[in-house]
């Protein structure tokens, strides 16, 4: 087998429910697709029936393809979930309001926001609110110049118990997780019937102007906030 990756996998979690898919990552077609239903009797999420699953499809899928698997987007619906909001004021002196100079106050909100959950892992960043000169914008204004801005920003954590539990499971298999992505986030910023995989697909692809990704790996193309948390990282 060869590392010439030319795929993404995707696994969706829910406490009813595993499904895999592995999608091409040039035309987006799905190489692979399959579902388990789950009886369980639990509250959350069986990681031993978890285990079993990819037991059944990991090898399948490396041999079809001819390729290891070494990562996975593993998409989770499940209550474990926690949300923290923060709203961040900055003063910009009159100057033309860019991306660069909201730097600070994000990492001044991540800060707040991994000192405040000291046993989260943060999924999800994203601002939910730009007011400029009391003016709100769903999106950061251009050519605008301003004397302050604030910035909402929310946080969608997952306790890093729950993270240490799939990584126990893919460890079997030399597989890293290369994002973990909340389900319910990802069905209402599409709102449409579109297949979960290709828009969770969207998502990794960073779809979202208003998601700030920090990532430890380069990715072909990436926004400037992307840029900007992988420098500091």
């Amino acid at each position: 087998m060869s590392n010439n990756i030319f795929f993404d996998v995707f696994i969706h979690i829910s406490k009813r429910k595993f499904s895999i898919c592995v999608i091409h990552l040039e035309n987006s077609k799905k190489i692979y697709e399959n579902e388990s239903l789950i009886e369980n009797d639990l509250n959350g999420i069986d990681f031993q029936k978890f285990q079993e699953f990819l037991d059944d499809n990991i090898l399948k899928i490396e041999k079809n393809l001819k390729e290891f698997i070494k990562n996975i987007h593993i998409i989770i619906e499940t209550e474990d979930f926690s949300k923290i909001q923060i709203s961040l004021k900055s003063y910009n002196n009159g100057r033309i309001l860019t991306s660069r100079d909201l730097s600070y106050s994000l990492n001044e909100a991540r800060y707040q926001c991994k000192k405040t959950l000291e046993n989260k892992k943060i999924v999800h960043m994203l601002i939910d609110n730009y007011r400029v000169n009391d003016q709100d914008y769903t999106f950061l204004p251009e050519n605008l110049e301003c004397n302050n801005y604030s910035l909402d920003i929310k946080f969608i954590c997952l306790s890093l118990n729950f993270v240490k539990k799939l990584e126990n499971c893919l460890e079997k298999y030399q597989i890293s997780i290369s994002k973990i992505i909340n389900a319910e986030y990802v069905e209402k910023y599409f709102n449409n019937d579109d297949d979960l995989f290709i828009k969770a697909k969207k998502i990794t692809e960073g779809c979202n102007p208003n998601e700030i990704e920090f990532l430890n790996k380069i990715k072909k193309k990436q926004g400037f906030f992307e840029k900007f948390f992988n420098f500091f990282n």
